[in-house]
């Protein structure tokens, strides 16, 4: 499933080279010593040294220094991306927090956000608004990545997807359960898979709802009736992150033909029993999918703010673009003359009127 978006990358990357300009450059910024973060950055830095991308790993040895360094690589003109590494404040007790790991997620620019996670894009993805320069709908938004690679994964599995349907109706019908409400992952794929029309039950240790995606209505379920047992019972597709490892999704849950995907870095159903089950598509983890997206929401920055020359090139914007908007292009005056005149007149007009 990454292969097609990587191979893609690949020959943007060496397009970019044929017009003399470097690739774009990607920084980390690691401040924890957490498994799941070091793996990932070590296939982040592997993935973009093998695609031709440029990548640079900043390590912080205080966590209090994060912002700084965060701050230094949004206003840094040579740097396209920055990744933080989480969980950093939330991993330790300390003075800051957990909440303050939320805070650096929006400390991240839009322009340089390879995440998605700014409130910038998660507010616009909670709208479902699809592109950052509406309404010209030219640059679009940055997913989350890991989210992103969730959706991608479902896509390529026909019972998950309809892909004759029209954009935003093709999971109309299922019913998926996401065991996760992080702001990372749980929380936008739910927003996500509800955009394309599923009825997602958004479940976490406190509380579930559901996002409708006919209605785009949210309510919350009754313990009662929508308990995480019922939800999943009834699901075409069962998302499960929780990074926990005694955690399991009870089998006898799991109905016939369903999809389960795990997100979780511990493996949160029983593969061998899993498997046993009739028509059960598993997917063990989203791992080299989500750094794909990385990479693809990189290359979508750089097209978008760092030289939106390549875009606009992309899209005919010089020419079909400006035609098909009654636009040749060039200056409404035929000469600076005209251009004069019309200033003068225009002053004249404004004159007047201000002493009346």
């Amino acid at each position: 499933i990454a292969k097609p978006f990587r191979e893609e990358i690949q020959r943007k990357v060496k397009e970019l080279k044929e017009l003399g300009i470097e690739a774009p450059l990607l920084v980390g910024l690691l401040a924890n010593d957490d498994p799941a973060a070091l793996k990932y950055a070590e296939w982040t830095g592997r993935a973009c040294q093998a695609d031709g991308l440029r990548y640079e790993l900043r390590k912080i040895d205080d966590p209090i220094n994060v912002e700084q360094a965060l701050r230094d690589a949004n206003n840094d003109v040579r740097v396209h991306g920055v990744i933080v590494y989480y969980p950093i404040f939330g991993a330790v007790p300390s003075y800051s927090g957990s909440s303050r790991d939320d805070y650096l997620r929006d400390t991240v620019s839009h322009e340089v956000d390879v995440e998605g996670l700014c409130h910038h894009y998660r507010s616009n993805l909670y709208q479902n608004i699809r592109y950052v320069d509406a309404p010209r709908c030219e640059k679009k938004c940055v997913l989350p990545c890991t989210a992103l690679s969730v959706v991608k994964i479902l896509e390529s599995i026909e019972q998950a997807y309809d892909n004759s349907k029209p954009i935003g109706k093709r999971m109309e019908g299922k019913v998926v359960t996401v065991v996760n409400r992080s702001e990372i992952v749980g929380r936008p794929l739910a927003a996500m898979l509800a955009n394309d029309g599923a009825n997602v039950f958004s479940v976490d240790i406190e509380s579930i709802y559901c996002f409708e995606g006919s209605s785009g209505r949210l309510r919350k379920c009754s313990e009662e009736d929508e308990n995480l047992e019922a939800c999943v019972r009834k699901s075409d597709i069962v998302v499960t992150g929780v990074p926990v490892k005694g955690y399991r999704i009870p089998i006898e849950w799991i109905q016939p033909g369903t999809v389960v995907v795990n997100v979780a870095s511990f493996k949160n159903v029983d593969e061998t029993e899993l498997l046993k089950i009739p028509g059960v598509v598993y997917v063990p983890m989203v791992g080299k999918v989500t750094v794909a997206m990385l990479e693809r929401n990189l290359m979508r920055l750089f097209e978008n703010f760092h030289h939106p020359e390549i875009r606009k090139k992309k899209l005919g914007y010089e020419t079909t673009k400006l035609i098909e908007n009654g636009d040749t292009g060039k200056p409404w005056y035929g000469s600076p003359i005209q251009l004069y005149t019309a200033v003068a007149v225009t002053s004249l007009i404004a004159l007047t009127m201000m002493k009346r």
